[in-house]
């Protein structure tokens, strides 16, 4: 495997990209990653990691980098729960990301990775977690013929009372998805997304979706308290099966 960081030019500065590959001259199909609340972590490059191993080109950018670069978290202080400092801090870098911004980066990124020969130049997949799923739904409907694929895990902040509320932008999805809700997830519950999961269902949207009973939000990451090792591997069977036949 091949690991690399990119520096990105975005009209608000520069942003690291993390890359993971495959060994050898490619091409191979690429797949965005975008990373949860907490940022970028061990956990989310091993997300990376599982993709590159499985045959893809994963990028990962730093949603965060417009208020720093690379910022991290103490976990066990954001599990404190709201009131906390370093959970509010958390709310307070989640609610600083700009959807029109993320995608003007993810375009950046795109464009300079086209430039390396290992990267696959057909469609492309994109996977993202809590507020990183908000993202993938976007994403996947501003360029619907330029990705065939996405999944996403315990999607957070996709439900609002505005016109365009991320939920309501599903149907103009025209790429094939995964989507997995825990039954116990206590940042997103199951009643707040009902409106996604509405959505989810309506033709012609293409989705499959889980919802795993005893699993709260952020089971598929190990180094988590929540994390949940049956919806994990389920999840990652079902993404994989999705790549494979959606970007091969």
């Amino acid at each position: 495997m091949i690991e690399k960081d990119l520096t990105v030019a975005t009209a608000d500065g520069p942003m690291t990209v993390a890359v993971r590959r495959p060994d050898g001259d490619g091409p191979f199909p690429v797949v965005v990653v975008f990373h949860d609340g907490p940022g970028l972590r061990e956990d989310v490059h091993d997300v990376t990691r599982t993709l590159a191993d499985a045959g893809y080109y994963a990028v990962l950018p730093d949603l965060y980098h417009r208020i720093g670069p690379r910022i991290s978290f103490d976990m066990a202080g954001v599990g404190q729960g709201p009131g906390s400092p370093e959970f509010e801090r958390l709310m307070a870098a989640v609610g600083s990301l700009d959807d029109d911004a993320v995608l003007a980066d993810t375009s950046a990124l795109l464009a300079v990775v086209a430039d390396d020969p290992a990267a696959g130049d057909g469609v492309k997949g994109a996977m993202g977690f809590c507020v990183g799923a908000r993202l993938t739904f976007r994403l996947l409907a501003s360029d619907p013929d330029g990705f065939a694929a996405g999944a996403t895990m315990h999607p957070s902040f996709c439900v609002t009372d505005d016109p365009d509320s991320p939920h309501r932008s599903i149907s103009s999805i025209s790429a094939e998805l995964f989507v997995a809700f825990g039954a116990a997830d206590t940042l997103a519950p199951l009643e707040l997304n009902e409106p996604l999961r509405d959505e989810l269902g309506r033709p012609p949207v293409r989705a499959s979706v889980e919802i795993f009973d005893g699993a709260d939000h952020g089971f598929m990451f190990a180094r988590l308290p929540a994390h949940h090792e049956h919806a994990a591997s389920v999840s990652w069977e079902r993404t994989l099966a999705l790549f494979d036949r959606a970007l091969r």
